[in-house]
């Protein structure tokens, strides 16, 4: 192995002590050497001697006036000059999608409890479902609002939903506790669908992403029923592909 191999190999192993160190104390603020090293598997020699240089960059600090690390002030200084886009973030992988199943695919967001789309691809289908940039989605009969409402916490999932949703076709339910029943049932999988019970020949599948600056999102796929039926089995493992392609690449949050 040659020097600059080593050095790198190096240089690499001590990029990731670090910065497991601080998920550590991110998640343990206080924490001792001791108990830094335990939960990374370090040695205490080693948790010491990066946290002292970590302390030097301002990325930690032991200046509370208490015992233990802390997250440093720098972090929060690069973090606020952070601006993620979300939809330059997951277009490459909507566009991959689209390579392989090329129906109608939405990326939606939810703001002030109403589901919209923020990035859509269109279908290659002659005959397609139609979708675009600024259509709100009712939270309870699409598989996007689904997907939305799992990512939040049962009251406030009841709120959005309110005593009677509307009914769009013959198959909505209305009903806020079936509805929440089902998304349970849906959450277990993480795939969430619509089968026209937002419009009538309309079905789709979706599934939740990691947050993304503090805000939830979705992908769905979106296709004529007929055709949902054939393909449901490729549509569902191309969405739970995606999400876990997004968390390998991203973490479970962003």
């Amino acid at each position: 192995m040659s020097q600059d191999v080593a050095d790198k190999r190096a240089d690499g192993q001590t990029i990731s002590r670090a910065v497991a160190i601080m998920k550590v104390i991110a998640d343990q603020p206080g924490a001792s050497f001791g108990a830094i090293a335990k939960a990374t598997g370090l040695p205490r020699s080693t948790v010491q001697r990066l946290v002292g240089v970590m302390n030097t960059e301002g990325l930690l600090t032991k200046a509370f006036g208490q015992h233990g690390t802390y997250l440093g002030m720098e972090l929060a200084r690069l973090g606020a000059k952070v601006r993620l886009d979300a939809r330059a973030l997951l277009r490459p992988f909507m566009q991959d999608l689209h390579a392989s199943i090329g129906d109608n695919i939405d990326l939606t967001t939810i703001e002030d409890g109403r589901v919209f789309v923020i990035e859509q691809i269109a279908s290659n289908e002659s005959i397609r479902v139609i979708s675009y940039v600024g259509l709100q989605h009712p939270v309870h009969c699409t598989a996007n609002g689904k997907a939305h409402l799992s990512m939040l916490d049962d009251s406030t999932a009841r709120a959005l939903l309110g005593p009677s949703p509307k009914r769009f076709t013959a198959r909505t339910v209305t009903d806020p506790n079936a509805i929440m029943a089902a998304i349970g049932k849906m959450r277990v999988e993480g795939i969430f669908s619509d089968d026209e019970e937002y419009d009538d020949g309309a079905s789709a599948m979706a599934v939740p992403l990691p947050p993304i600056g503090g805000r939830d999102f979705a992908i769905s796929i979106a296709m004529p029923s007929q055709r949902m039926a054939r393909l449901r089995p490729a549509v569902r493992d191309a969405l739970l592909a995606l999400r876990a392609r997004v968390i390998a690449e991203y973490g479970a949050s962003i």
